[in-house]
């Protein structure tokens, strides 16, 4: 590829390519929103693996994973192609992890063993596929144009497109299990079905940004490819470094963000079925905190705006942890065993009153998310179960004075569970677009210090650092539950409970202060990129 003259280098990208662009992060969620959010729970209660044994498997094929990405960085880097050094990975690499993410929700009738073994080879293969589109495409942000208000609103036009496909796939993915599932949520088939569609959309959108994207900055047309020395760059670098411990520490807040919400709605809220909402305006809040990073980045230093976001983010988890549990259960996924009647003063959260009447309900899936609310052969207080094995139940009091009472009613306590939720995915939203813009100026400062650039290698870097978080999340997460005996589809200890709270509200807000920290040590402020940029322009002239 040939180097742009300097008027490219620093190109107002056209909408068409901001969207093309952005649409392949679209792509790339409609598998890592599965992985960050529903693939512990898949593990632990569809497969039937142990919360240990899980722990172990997701902690050591991410960090194999993540030393994958500098390889990768290394590689493309190298790559000499008439489409660029990082476009052609998105055509060919397709195919490849679409089958990959099919074979992650396959579930092989085996023993313990045998299903680790299966489980290690298909996630390690997703994960490795991943990382061959992935990691272009992250690279492929920094060559597009080197203007950094153009990168901050390239990176917010991404980010709207990654959180959106989170949105539906947050919310969508356990009732489309359940519904391809032949209305079983634990059902195989279902969530296989499910990563069906989800792939092939996929696929589909990563061929647009290979269509509607051009690479316009390249390394100097002398320099050779030195990967360890390129590498040793990086170690030496100081902005760079601090990027690194900022992307692990906050893919951690992120990830037990995501995969704790399971857990949380399941066992101390127990309401699943609010799961895929609280999933998708989660998703919802930081899709808004990513469309205003370019007009935040305008008056406020990114680093000086991210600190004050991440405080705000500790504040509000510690906020979190403070919230109880509602008195009254209102709606009961009927799924254990054990429980063989309901009692509507557990719903209701109020006592039987003489004259009372009760009208009970379960929930008939009309299409996908739309749901009816059928009325059952039962007017008293309580409501034997059998026969209603997976029902969704509610019931309505009838008071003798006429008034009625519907335990269908959100209560107050998860009200402020869900604005509380949407407020810290505000705060956390615009760190992404920063931080993968931070990237690419991070690129450009090397080049200035050294003369070598190593765009590939820069973004890979960070990648694996986001990946040893990823994993430090969903092992912390997994070995808590294992220490404090979780068992699925049980009713949990107190420990258990109080250790899936923590998961969801202290645990990210603590990470959230150690980002602060981090940041304090960044040192490319705004006026020294803009002389960094006015350098390399006139190095190219030269």
């Amino acid at each position: 590829m040939a180097e742009a003259n300097s008027s490219e280098r620093l190109a107002k990208l056209s909408w068409r390519e901001r969207i093309g662009y952005g649409l392949g992060d679209a792509g790339f969620n409609f598998y890592w929103a599965i992985i960050g959010s529903y693939l512990i729970f898949f593990y632990t209660d569809v497969f039937g693996i142990s919360a240990a044994a899980a722990a172990t498997m997701v902690t050591v094929t991410k960090i194999v994973d993540a030393f994958t990405d500098p390889a990768m960085g290394a590689i493309a880097d190298r790559t000499r192609s008439r489409w660029g050094k990082f476009r052609p990975y998105l055509l060919f690499g397709a195919l490849p992890m679409m089958g990959a993410g099919l074979l992650t929700m396959v579930t092989p009738d085996l023993d313990e063993s045998g299903k680790l073994v299966w489980a290690y080879a298909t996630y390690m293969l997703l994960m490795l596929t991943y990382t061959i589109l992935n990691m272009p495409y992250n690279s492929l942000s920094g060559v597009l144009t080197a203007d950094p208000q153009e990168r901050n609103t390239l990176n917010s036009t991404r980010f709207f497109f990654a959180y959106f496909t989170g949105i539906v796939v947050g919310a969508a993915t356990p009732e489309l299990a359940e519904y391809f599932g032949g209305g079983d949520r634990y059902s195989p088939i279902g969530w296989q079905v499910t990563m069906s569609i989800y792939a092939v959309i996929a696929s589909i959108l990563f061929v647009v940004t290979f269509s509607t994207t051009r690479e316009r900055i390249a390394p100097p047309a002398d320099q050779e490819a030195q990967p360890l020395k390129d590498l040793k760059v990086l170690v030496t670098c100081r902005p760079w470094l601090v990027i690194f411990v900022l992307a692990m520490v906050i893919m951690t807040t992120f990830t037990l963000r995501g995969s704790s919400a399971t857990y949380y709605f399941k066992y101390f809220v127990e309401r699943p079925d609010l799961l895929g909402s609280f999933i998708g305006l989660q998703v919802l809040g930081l899709m808004i905190g990513a469309m205003s990073a370019s007009t935040l980045t305008r008056f406020v230093d990114k680093v000086r705006l991210l600190m004050i976001l991440m405080g705000i983010v500790s504040v509000l988890c510690v906020a979190f942890a403070f919230v109880p549990k509602p008195d009254a259960l209102g709606v009961v996924d009927v799924e254990d065993a054990s429980r063989t009647t309901l009692a509507a003063e557990d719903l209701l959260g109020e006592a039987h009153q003489a004259g009372d009447t009760y009208t009970w309900t379960r929930y008939e899936k009309v299409f996908w998310i739309i749901k009816d609310r059928v009325a059952l052969d039962n007017a008293s207080p309580t409501l034997t179960l059998d026969g209603l094995d997976n029902e969704t139940i509610s019931v309505i009091r009838t008071r003798a004075d006429g008034t009625e009472l519907d335990s269908a009613h959100i209560p107050n306590e998860i009200i402020l569970m869900f604005v509380l939720s949407i407020l810290i995915s505000i705060a956390l939203g615009p760190k992404a677009p920063i931080t993968w813009a931070m990237y690419a100026d991070v690129a450009d400062y090397n080049e200035w210090r050294t003369g070598r650039r190593a765009t590939g290698m820069t973004f890979s870097a960070t990648t694996f650092s986001q990946k040893l978080g990823g994993a430090a999340g969903s092992a912390l997460m997994l070995s808590v539950l294992a220490m404090l005996g979780y068992e699925a589809n049980q009713a949990q200890s107190d420990a258990s409970l109080d250790g899936i709270v923590y998961m969801q509200t202290l645990a990210p807000g603590a990470f959230a202060f150690i980002a602060i920290i981090a940041l304090m040590f960044y040192n490319l402020t705004g006026e020294k990129l803009d002389q960094i940029q006015k350098d390399l322009a006139a190095r190219r002239e030269d």
